[in-house]
């Protein structure tokens, strides 16, 4: 069946983004410790990864359950605070514009579906001019399940008013693929680096492009 929408993901796929990520963990790791969560986190990325998987995940590792609303909130916080001073450094990737422009003019629905923040993710589409481009954009804080749930891929689907199985998904890192996959939507994966190329191939990812304007043919298909 021939695509009728593409969704995107944003940092790494639309945007260079340089998020200081060494610095969230560190930040995430004292502030789980000062909200009373028991179990020792060797590191800022485990803190990261403790984070990234929800509720369940900081509750199991000894977040005091009257601090999980207040916890969630100020995380939000941080890591909203920490990705907004990246925009003034952050560089389209190329072909966006070209990309973008030719899959408009065919008339596809286009989506974001991101990990990033919701008011990070309309900055970012801001400073390059893109806003016009996309029929929905999905942040983490907009959804109760974001990436690598696909319920956050399947209603970014949704608010385009397209179909998962017209739908064509884009993006760098195994938490887009594994989304992909868990909804069921067609995938291909876009080379930020070499190891990130080989972690995607590892995954199961059956086409990875490297110029972004290639996905104007692919929707095609």
């Amino acid at each position: 069946m021939p695509y009728t929408a593409v969704v995107f993901d944003l940092d790494g796929t639309l945007v260079e983004s340089h998020i200081d990520y060494e610095k969230m963990g560190t930040k995430i790791k004292e502030l789980l410790m000062e909200m009373g969560m028991t179990t020792h986190i060797e590191n800022r990325r485990k803190a990261y990864m403790v984070t990234r998987q929800g509720e369940k995940s900081l509750l199991e590792y000894g977040l005091p359950k009257e601090n999980l609303e207040i916890t969630l909130t100020r995380l939000d916080q941080l890591m909203n605070n920490i990705e907004l001073d990246a925009l003034p450094t952050m560089l389209l990737k190329p072909n966006v514009i070209e990309t973008l422009t030719e899959l408009q003019e065919a008339d596809y629905k286009l989506g974001i579906a991101t990990r990033s923040h919701g008011e990070y993710a309309v900055q970012a589409l801001k400073k390059f001019s893109l806003t016009d481009y996309f029929h929905g954009v999905i942040g983490r804080d907009e959804t109760p399940y974001p990436k690598p749930d696909p319920r956050h891929l399947l209603s970014t689907i949704e608010l385009i008013k397209a179909k998962p199985e017209e739908t064509l998904y884009i993006g760098d890192t195994t938490t887009d693929l594994t989304t992909s996959l868990a909804a069921n939507v067609d995938f291909i994966g876009y080379w930020r680096d070499d190891a990130w190329a080989q972690r995607l191939m590892d995954g199961g990812c059956k086409k990875i492009i490297k110029d972004l304007y290639d996905l104007v043919k692919l929707a095609r298909l």
